[in-house]
């Protein structure tokens, strides 16, 4: 599998292969460990054949092509998680950068709003004034004029009622 067809794979592709090369490792040690109980075996059978060296000859192709297949599937193992971790790292910067920008639109959108608001009120608060101010220049000219025609009302009472006598007819 080439390197270019690895990066198109997706995560879980990749540890599947991953899982895969793991099983065949273990196959392969088992398989090691098989050729090791057959040594014993042929060790007992060399002693009864002949030679030493011709038996070591036969075996020791077994145990090189079990060393290289084992090498090549620890190799394999080995890219395959660096490239899984390349993959996580550039996913995690690109998820970090795209958090980042999400930040910044929100804290920018909230200084807006915060702005927008912040005008509302103060254009609330300056029309509630003009209308307080108003009600109460409305309020005081009636209370002027309330007290004048009461003024007005008491001058006259006093100017037909002869001083005290008013009063003292009502307390009787």
């Amino acid at each position: 599998m080439t390197e270019k067809e690895l990066k198109k794979l997706g995560r879980a592709e990749l540890l599947e292969m991953l899982i895969s090369q793991s099983e065949e490792l273990k196959k392969c040690r088992e398989q090691l460990e098989e050729a090791k109980a057959r040594l014993e075996d042929r060790t007992i059978a060399i002693d009864k054949a002949g030679s030493i060296a011709e038996a070591s000859l036969a075996l020791s192709g077994i145990f090189d092509a079990a060393q290289l297949a084992c090498m090549q599937y620890t190799e394999n193992i080995r890219l395959l998680s660096e490239r899984q971790e390349t993959v996580s790292a550039s996913l995690e910067a690109e998820s970090r950068r795209r958090a980042e920008a999400m930040i910044r639109e929100a804290e920018e959108k909230s200084a807006a709003l915060l702005k927008s608001t912040e005008a509302a009120c103060e254009e609330k608060r300056r029309k509630t004034q003009e209308e307080a101010d108003a009600y109460w220049q409305n309020i005081s000219t009636k209370l002027d004029a309330f007290y004048e025609a009461h003024a007005g009302l008491r001058e006259l009472m006093a100017m037909v009622t002869p001083a005290g006598s008013g009063s003292k007819s009502h307390e009787e």
